[in-house]
């Protein structure tokens, strides 16, 4: 089989599981940009992939996390010149690593590899049934659905991250007055070694590139950070309250709604956009004002600016405005969840509560208290309450529906 393309999207999940699902045996090739990465597959399961990225080569994450020198680093890159062995297999010869550090790494190098393609937002993409060459290199064997379900979780609470780190140029500098003293903190390994390349003249970017993370790590890591009150700023460019409310909001919604409309539209045959705006003619009138402009296919920035425009011109306090922009999501939520029972079979149905019982876990998480994600997590809760009441009673449809995790927590 050969396939090739461009692809955008979640498009490239897509070829992971189809050729995971065909047991295919042979290389994709996925370029984004100067950025190339090379995946073997063997019998459905990858066995080996690489990449152009320096923070994804084995050697850089042996380095970050401390289990080899400088010194015995570049020891080993020299060695690599006069050598056709790995770089993994010359650091065991020369026993600066053990055998069971070295596939641990091994398979940690394309776990990183598969993480970091499947964030990427388009690019091209080539594969062909071919038998692979693995001689010299640390076979893995991992399944690609299992990588595919953590990419997508990450994605999901990325969005949520970026809502408050809203770029990448942004620069951190130690807080003048932390919470509390750098001592009291009980650091992760990730944590000091992003703490310390924090300096004013870093960007979120620049930290990124230098640490050998990948991008959902450092945003995580920062974001503890801040929350802790140990970093902030330093050029006073953080989003105001109104920014990062409104972004998180929109965030949240813009994930659930892909949850509903993706099972809707193939079910109704209707495009998504036809079906979220026909929706909003069953609001009411201020709820269908406020999400006027909105368009789940629209990029962020644009939904951001129409979504705060809209919420600014109903007028009242900042919260005011939250509610009144939550309460217009969750609506839009329920009406369309109620369209998608009658076309879909109960397990269906099931898989959309659960799908979104996910992104409101990462609620929990971000921020650390707020009224938006109090409100956020009860109204959804109530939504997905009346819409397992709905399955109950709708003729054909299966009585038991009670296994959420969201209706457990407190």
């Amino acid at each position: 089989m050969n396939l090739q393309g461009e692809f955008e999207g979640s498009f490239l999940t897509s070829i992971l599981q189809l050729l995971c699902d065909d047991q295919n045996t042979g290389i994709l090739q996925v370029s984004c940009g100067r950025k190339e990465c090379q995946v073997m597959f063997k019998e459905g399961t990858i066995v080996y992939a690489q990449s152009s990225q320096k923070r994804a080569r084995l050697g850089a994450l042996l380095r970050r996390d401390g289990l080899i020198s400088a010194v015995q680093l570049k020891d080993a890159v020299h060695a690599l010149e006069n050598n056709n062995d790995s770089i993994g297999k010359i650091l065991l010869n020369k026993e600066y690593i053990t055998r069971d550090v070295l596939q641990e790494y091994s398979q940690k190098q394309v776990e990183e590899i598969l993480y970091s393609i499947l964030f990427w937002k388009k690019g091209r993409f080539e594969y062909t049934d071919s038998q692979i060459k693995l001689d010299g290199k640390i076979i893995t064997r991992l399944n690609p659905m299992k990588l595919i379900l953590e990419a997508s979780r990450r994605i999901d609470e990325m969005s949520l991250l970026t809502a408050m780190i809203t770029s990448d140029e942004f620069v951190y500098k130690m807080a003048g007055s932390p919470k509390k003293g750098v001592e009291e903190f009980n650091f992760s390994s990730t944590e000091q070694h992003i703490l310390s390349l924090i300096h004013e003249t870093r960007t979120v970017r620049d930290i990124i590139n230098q640490s050998s993370y990948d991008e959902f790590t450092v945003y995580k890591t920062l974001y503890s950070l801040i929350s802790s009150g140990l970093i902030e700023n330093s050029r006073g460019e953080n989003a105001d309250d109104d920014e990062i409310s409104f972004n998180f909001i929109l965030s949240i919604y813009t994930d659930i709604l892909k949850v509903i409309t993706r099972t809707l539209a193939e079910h109704s045959g209707q495009r998504i956009n036809l079906l979220i705006r026909k929706a909003q003619e069953n609001l009411p009138r201020a709820q269908a004002k406020v999400l006027q402009d909105f368009h789940l296919s629209s990029a962020a920035a644009v939904n951001r600016k129409a979504v705060t425009a809209s919420c600014r011109k109903a007028g009242g306090a900042r919260v005011r405005q939250c509610l009144l922009l939550i309460d217009s999501f969750n609506g839009l939520c329920h009406i369309l969840l109620s369209q998608t029972i009658p076309l879909v079979a109960q397990n269906e149905v099931y898989d959309i509560i659960q799908e979104i019982d996910k992104v409101l876990e990462y609620v929990q998480r971000y921020p650390k208290n707020s009224v938006e994600k109090d409100k956020i997590i009860s109204d959804m809760k109530n939504v997905l309450n009346d819409t397992i009441k709905q399955v109950r009673f709708t003729p054909g449809k299966t009585k038991n529906l009670g296994f959420l995790s969201l209706f457990k927590k407190k």
